[in-house]
């Protein structure tokens, strides 16, 4: 029997109980309220009711081991923005703001968002979208444990690795570098778009790609760890030095996390980006824009040799660096920033020589 459509006036409400219900893709939005701003017919609401029920029964079911290699890298990289500070308390966190901002659809981001509503993390607010709120430290950090690694991801470190190695030299073109690493050329190319993105390389004009220097002799080690010291130890010494108490709790958690786990169950990845985002959180809360421009950037620079150097790391140097992390944080806390300097100095040259 086929079904005989009839034009809904506007005058029609929409069904009692739907009137709340909504439901995003991503690349536009269902509203009931607008469904009806034109009129429809009956089958085509029949049509949107069940394909709404089918996606809502599909998002109900997203969790994170059904996640993309990109929605992977979205959501890690929100956990790093709330672990950074990014979002105070109560702030309106919009899917389409990030999706400009990762030059990405809507969609993997809208599915991010509803998956970190569903673990506690954000909240959702009727009409008004995602917001941060206060995170408990241990499902945050819970979360981000469970989160898997993209291929994307593992192509940036063995991309990273070979070129701390010497194995890729200053210059380069994506075909040889996905013939090198028996990746695709687009593979490739969203790689040296990330490392690009943090000023690790640029494109040539043509088709090749230059390589920024890197940490790879022990003179431009040394000279980096001189470089954090008088940077950091002025960041916590600066006047408007405020905690962000959300951020702080991240980091305690995580740097509790590092001490106390044993140093097989860390992975590369995991310690750098734990390790960077430490010093790049408390230097953030110096308010002073040129020194967290700075701390990126030394960041960016120790990225490919520290991930090199990961596996000859001895598991009491991991195990230190935590702790030293920790006694600043209290050393912040109680309001001592001077010592908190100290802590920071004695850590930045003891890291030098490790």
């Amino acid at each position: 029997m086929r079904l005989r459509s009839i034009t809904v006036p506007r005058s029609i409400p929409p069904t009692p109980g739907s009137i709340d219900r909504s439901f995003n893709d991503g690349a536009y939005s269902v509203e009931w309220n607008q469904l009806f701003e034109d009129g429809v017919t009956l089958g085509r609401r029949a049509v949107i009711v069940l394909w709404l029920g089918i996606m809502g029964k599909l998002m109900s079911e997203l969790d994170v081991r059904s996640l993309s290699g990109l929605q992977v890298d979205i959501a890690k990289m929100i956990l790093d923005g709330i672990a950074s500070g990014r979002w105070k308390a109560g702030a309106h966190i919009s899917d389409f703001k990030l999706a400009q901002e990762l030059g990405t659809s809507r969609t993997p981001v809208r599915n991010v968002l509803q998956l970190l509503e569903k673990h506690g993390l954000l909240e959702r607010r009727h009409q008004q979208g995602f917001h941060f709120h206060n995170i408990d430290p241990v499902r945050f950090d819970a979360f981000r444990r469970e989160l898997p690694g993209s291929s994307n991801e593992q192509l940036l470190e063995e991309i990273m690795m070979a070129r701390a190695n010497g194995a890729i030299a200053d210059e380069a073109s994506e075909a040889e570098l996905a013939s090198q690493f028996g990746a695709s050329r687009g593979a490739v190319r969203k790689a040296l778009l990330r490392l690009a993105a943090d000023g690790l390389a640029e494109r040539r004009p043509g088709h090749g790609w230059r390589f920024a220097e890197c940490l790879d002799n022990g003179q431009a080690v040394d000279e980096s760890y001189a470089f954090r010291v008088i940077i950091e130890c002025a960041a916590v010494k600066e006047p408007g030095f405020r905690i962000d108490r959300t951020a702080f709790a991240a980091l305690r958690a995580e740097q509790e996390m590092l001490r106390d786990a044993p140093p097989a169950t860390i992975v590369r990845s995991e310690w750098f980006e734990a390790n960077a985002r430490f010093h790049a959180t408390v230097v953030s809360w110096s308010g002073n824009r040129f020194l967290q421009q700075a701390i990126h950037r030394q960041n960016s620079l120790r990225r490919m040799t520290e991930y090199a150097e990961f596996t000859t790391l001895a598991p009491d140097r991991i195990r230190k660096a935590a702790e030293d992390h920790l006694a600043i944080l209290d050393a912040i806390d109680t309001g001592d920033n001077d010592r908190a300097a100290a802590i920071l100095h004695r850590h930045l040259s003891r890291s030098q020589h490790a």
